[in-house]
């Protein structure tokens, strides 16, 4: 398994995307987008967010409101192709030969009801954003999409839970240029200014 395949902590997954410093720098991203006399209501509350499958919601000083799911990824994936949550497998362990099938579920791109996503490369200590794209999830959700995953690159991340829990996630390696052809909207911005 290699470093980036190493199963993640959710519990620490969870707690470094609640950082201060990492949604300070969020919200700078959000008034670059969005600009300046924005609104945005944060759903902190994790089984708020999983009610709601939405992450925040942005109020321009125009009176749109934008539902909109966030998606943080390291450093290490500068530059490289965008993940869409397909499905998650879940076991009672991680140990693949004793291990018992507990669960299957639909992954985020299907699941969550944001009507978009900020997905942001992070820096080495998780506190700056570097990189992002926000696109409409709407056409990765229908029935052309579904077709569409299996041309890309199968893109499994493990993670442990602390009740001994064990998941595969199947993830679909979307190159940007995709993203950006077939998205209704879509807008990027990096640290360079390009």
């Amino acid at each position: 398994m290699s470093e980036e395949n190493e199963p993640r902590n959710f519990e620490e997954d969870l707690a470094n995307s609640n950082n201060p410093k990492l949604r300070e720098d969020w919200m700078r991203i959000f008034r670059i987008k969005f600009g300046e006399d924005i609104e945005v209501s944060w759903k902190d509350d994790k089984e708020t967010q999983k009610g709601l499958g939405t992450d925040i919601t942005i109020k321009t000083k125009q009176g749109r409101r934008y539902s909109v799911e966030l998606k943080g990824r390291r450093k290490s994936c500068l530059g490289k192709d965008y993940i869409m949550e397909i499905k998650n497998h879940v076991y009672d362990k991680e140990d693949k030969e004793t291990r018992t099938h507990l669960s299957s579920y639909d992954g985020w791109i299907y699941t969550t009801t944001a009507e978009y996503i900020f997905h942001a490369t992070l820096d080495e200590d998780g506190e700056s954003i570097i990189e992002c794209i926000f696109y409409s999830l709407h056409p990765f959700k229908n029935e052309k999409w579904k077709s569409e995953f299996e041309k890309y690159e199968i893109f499994f991340l493990p993670t442990r839970f602390k009740d001994g829990r064990f998941q595969w996630t199947i993830n679909k390696l979307i190159p940007k240029e995709v993203i950006k052809k077939d998205a209704f909207e879509f807008w990027e911005w990096n640290k360079n200014g390009n």
